[in-house]
């Protein structure tokens, strides 16, 4: 008698030579689709989330964070996490109660998959592994960051343009541009706010094509409290390749470059969008905020690294730029290896002891370009994901929170798996009074039954453990950023939605792929 788990038939391979090759809905069995890895999908909402302690009812509220979360199994057998459709989850908190909704981004990208009830978009930042029914579409996955701008919740990926999300009901709205401001294929998952203007400063790399295409063009854009974009500066860097994030002063940002380069031919190829150079320099790149021409960039660099997420960034009294992130002595993403290097595994990079230590740098705007600098100072500490009280965004502060990996701690394999993912956690903060003072909150896996929990802290006193743990009866899939917004900020903009504008226009680069397309067609139509 058959095992009631058995098939009668026997069923195809999903995946044949790495690429899918049947109809049916199966996800690839590899690392990056197993265990606390493997695609969520979920669209729903759980009302009164069960709760362990007494949530403060002064926490008013929405807790938002993404994750990359495939809703279709993928083109290609070895495609990465990152890959994933943006999914929102939104923790609504209020009077010690929380309830939760989740959301795909509904981008074009998804939308078109979700159509076809197939993945059509091939390689990570890779147009040329896609389908010929989505060419000359924008296939961010809006999967990296999200954050409250002007009444829309911005669901972001630094391959593309942000998708906006009406905050309450998680419903997609479209595709934003600023009001037609914005018109870069590509922009930051990490733009920084300053409390002191209300000034959003922005930007994007590799910026001068289609975003796909190994440009070394930067752009860099402030949008005022209003809404109105009152800079935008070009600049070129050394070479094209990877800016997560910045850091911004009362005078100047600073983009860390990354040696996760980018090569035009390699991707036309259909290779990988990125890969890691060992024998390239970490660069630093320092720009003024206001009123910069393109010769006014200062390039400074170090020794090879892999850049982490900024902590902090601020003037001195010498006029000099301190700026704190996380470095990694190694290459991070691992899926990525040198061009002509062995493919790393997630086993290798476990054993590796990788370190994420944080750096202070001390940066002299006035230093020649492509200076050699040392960081004034390292922590010691190892670990990701800092953030401060966000009031200190260019000034100088006290207190970071950061997660961190305790490597002498015993870790249980068999019943976890590998523990890299486990680092993709959120930290926000809510209700402060003074610097420090206020909540820290914390998403928790469990690896080892597939679940999720919220940790609330008082933010100054974490080691005492959590004043109130949230219980999701499911797992989410790993997700990367995430951030609070203040109910009332929320209410604040019910009464003014007009004022919230959609992009209208195709971006440029997609009115040249179809101009080109439409040439192309034509010629063969003459028999050229």
């Amino acid at each position: 008698m058959a095992h009631i788990f058995s098939l009668a038939d026997e069923v195809a391979p999903s995946y044949h030579e790495g690429r899918k090759s049947e109809s049916q809905v199966k996800f690839p069995e590899t690392g990056f689709f197993q265990g606390f890895n493997k695609p969520s999908r979920f669209e729903g909402d759980i009302f009164e989330l069960e709760v362990t302690g007494n949530i403060p009812r002064d926490i008013n509220g929405t807790f938002f964070r993404v994750q990359p979360d495939h809703a279709f199994p993928p083109v290609f057998e070895e495609d990465i996490h990152f890959n994933g459709d943006g999914n929102v989850s939104a923790f609504r908190f209020g009077n010690g109660h929380v309830d939760f909704r989740q959301r795909y981004v509904k981008t074009d990208r998804y939308n078109h998959e979700h159509e076809a009830r197939k993945a059509l978009f091939g390689r990570y930042r890779n147009p040329y592994t896609d389908h010929e029914a989505v060419k000359g579409v924008i296939r961010t996955a809006a999967n990296t960051n999200v954050f409250f701008w002007r009444g829309v919740l911005l669901a972001t990926k630094e391959d593309g343009p942000p998708f906006a999300m009406d905050p309450v009901t998680l419903e997609t709205l479209g595709r934003y541009d600023f009001d037609g401001q914005v018109k870069s294929p590509t922009f930051t998952a990490h733009p920084k706010i300053d409390p002191v203007t209300g000034e959003m400063v922005c930007f994007g790399y590799e910026a001068g094509g289609n975003g796909y295409d190994g440009s070394c063009e930067i752009v860099v854009y402030t949008i005022d409290k209003d809404g109105k974009k009152i800079e935008e500066m070009w600049y070129e860097a050394p070479f094209c390749g990877m800016i997560h994030d910045c850091g911004i002063s009362e005078n100047y940002l600073v983009l860390p470059l990354t040696p996760l380069k980018v090569d035009g031919e390699r991707v036309k190829k259909g290779g990988n969008h990125f890969a890691w150079d060992p024998d390239e320099d970490q660069w630093y790149g320092v720009i003024p905020r206001r009123g910069g021409k393109r010769e006014d960039i200062v390039w400074l660099r170090s020794k090879n690294a892999f850049h982490g997420h900024v902590a902090g960034c601020y003037e001195n009294s010498d006029g000099h730029i301190v700026f704190d992130l996380t470095v990694a002595d190694g290459n991070v993403f691992f899926w990525f290896p040198p061009d002509n290097g062995p493919h790393e595994s997630l086993t290798k990079r476990n054993m590796g002891k990788m370190t994420s230590d944080t750096y202070r740098w001390i940066f002299d705007p006035k230093l020649p370009t492509k200076s050699y600098v040392e960081p004034a100072k390292l922590f010691g500490i190892n670990g990701e994901f800092s953030r401060i009280d966000d009031r200190l965004v260019t000034k100088e502060y006290n207190h970071f929170w950061q997660l961190q990996i305790d490597t002498s701690r015993p870790y249980d394999f068999q019943k976890c798996g590998s523990p890299a993912g486990g680092l993709f956690n959120v930290i926000g903060h809510y209700n402060w009074g003074k610097e420090g003072e206020g909540y820290l909150m914390a998403l928790l896996n469990h690896l080892d039954v597939l679940r999720n929990d919220i940790l609330i802290f008082d933010a100054l006193a974490v080691s005492k453990g959590p004043i109130a743990v949230v219980h999701l009866p499911m797992k989410l899939r790993l997700g990367v950023h995430g951030n609070f917004v203040e109910q009332g900020d929320i209410e604040e903009w019910e009464s003014r939605k007009d004022e919230i504008k959609l992009a209208t226009e195709p971006l440029p680069w997609q009115v040249e792929f179809e101009k080109a397309r439409a040439e192309e067609k034509g010629k063969q139509q003459n028999g050229e």
